[in-house]
């Protein structure tokens, strides 16, 4: 009972057919979400309206500016006005109303009662401004600083806009290459079913020998397996599509940009050297602004002049609302002096700190002009070994399909074994994927070089991630072996 199962046909066909109803299922779920026709233009645009990246990267603009106008104020005059009411309940001069009009107590009370004291209504108004006149420099110093993180930002903004273009074209490029591989897994499991179908077939007649079909059978049995490893690898790729597009996770995507299919905003290669990376400008930003923070410091030791003016009128009338009359002028100005005499070593320290983040930034640049030479040099290095795999791989793939068709007629005449056909098909396979994915990173080395100046660069990681990212981009799904 046993052998006659398994050598049944719909028992042969069990797992290649339980694949396909897995994934005519799974096609029945995607039918039921929402599906998204995108290029590879509308991906771009729709990322960076939408993503995070961007939006982080603007609030940091957003703070630059404010902190610069902040420090430009400064140096312009502070004018502040205020308003006061008082409502006097009881006062420890109330007892004087109390006292009568004739004699001593008469001349007190009407000496007290045109005064202020225990007065039930007083209203003060206020009209403050302050202007300094000499920081030792830390105006200037401030303003300095503010405007190189200013820039800073800026830069901050554009390499998120170009990392963010170079995601999504890297992970739309990854879609439809996953999209390639799993049609090319299917179709081995489809040759490799056939060649199946026909070794038993031929066996169960005494034409072929146990061995060649039981051959066949393991031949099409571990296809099964790369086909599921290919879609659950094209399942995560179009996940990290969806993320960056902020897409729901069930909808479906329609990638309309075939991938060997240039794209004009790539066509260009941008400037590669390496004091226009966006990196090393922004390190030297940071030696600006570290270096304001020096004179910050440093302008602690100057004395602080600075010029205040008050006019301040009162009033204090009998009825809640004061008239015109019931109004007194106080008005006063000053110059104000701060002459540090002794800080306990405050002053120094701070110099100290300051200097110390100078040696620190002029480190940082050192590192991001190596970071910046070496990602350059990979990058060109990627792309001349993309171009040259490319061109070794353009006539392998119809060569290889070539092979299997002549194999697969030898095969069939009973010229060749079904060992030198599987061999010929798991060539054509590989020698197909192989071709895919060197159009592939073809067309990423040339997105991240017209890219290149406004990329972000890791002056830690670049010498290990740069130097690895070429050959993990060649790994893919295995093939059927």
């Amino acid at each position: 009972m046993r052998k006659f199962f398994s050598s049944h046909p719909l028992f042969l066909f069990g797992q290649a057919g339980l694949l396909t109803a897995i994934l005519f299922v799974n096609g029945q779920a995607l039918a039921q979400s929402e599906v998204h026709s995108l290029s590879l233009d509308d991906a771009i645009h729709r990322a960076l309206g939408v993503g995070e990246e961007i939006a982080l990267a603007k609030g940091g603009v957003q703070s630059a500016e404010g902190n610069q106008s902040i420090a430009t104020s400064g140096m312009l005059p502070q004018i502040s006005a205020s308003g006061n009411y008082t409502l006097t309940i009881k006062s420890q001069y109330s007892a004087l109303a109390s006292l009568p009009d004739t004699g001593v107590n008469g001349a007190l009370n009407s000496l007290f009662k045109n005064l202020p004291f225990g007065k039930k209504n007083q209203w003060t108004l206020g009209l403050n401004a302050s202007e300094n006149i000499f920081t030792g420099g830390r105006l200037v110093a401030l303003q300095d600083a503010a405007k190189a993180r200013r820039q800073s930002a800026d830069i901050d903004l554009t390499a998120a806009q170009a990392q963010l273009v170079l995601s999504v074209t890297q992970s739309y490029y990854d879609a439809i290459l996953a999209d390639t591989i799993v049609k090319i897994s299917r179709d081995a499991l489809d040759q490799a079913e056939k060649v199946y179908q026909q070794t038993n077939l031929a066996y169960q007649v005494g034409e072929k020998a146990e061995f060649d079909a039981l051959t066949a059978k393991v031949s099409r049995d571990n296809q099964i397996p790369v086909v599921i490893q290919g879609e659950d690898s094209r399942a995560q790729a179009y996940y990290r599509l969806k993320q960056l597009l902020n897409y729901s996770l069930d909808d479906s995507l329609e990638l309309t940009t075939p991938i060997v299919d240039s794209q004009a905003r790539f066509a260009m290669m941008s400037d590669t050297a390496t004091e226009r990376r966006s990196s090393v400008i922004q390190a030297g930003l940071n030696i600006d602004a570290s270096n304001a923070q020096v004179r910050i410091a440093e302008s602690a030791h100057w004395p602080q002049i600075s010029i205040s003016s008050s006019y301040a009128p009162v009033a204090y009338p009998n009825n809640i609302f004061p008239n015109w009359s019931d109004w007194y002028t106080n008005w006063t100005a000053a110059v104000n002096v701060s002459i540090p005499i002794y800080t306990g070593g405050n002053i120094s320290g701070n110099v100290e700190v300051a200097e110390g983040s100078v040696e620190q930034a002029n480190a940082r640049m050192e590192q991001a002009r190596e970071a910046a030479a070496m990602d350059s040099r990979v990058s060109f290095d990627a792309l001349h070994s993309a171009e040259a795999n490319l061109r070794s791989t353009a006539s392998t793939a119809s060569e290889a399909k070539r092979a299997y068709d002549i194999a697969s007629v030898r095969y069939a005449q009973g010229i060749s074994t079904e060992v030198e056909l599987n061999d010929s098909r798991i060539q054509e396979e590989q020698a197909r994927e192989n071709s895919a994915r060197a159009v592939r990173n073809y067309q990423v080395a040339r997105a991240k070089l017209s890219l290149l100046k406004d990329l972000p660069v890791n002056p830690i990681a670049s010498s290990t991630n740069n130097s690895s990212s070429a050959s993990s981009s060649m790994q893919g799904a295995p093939t059927g072996q």
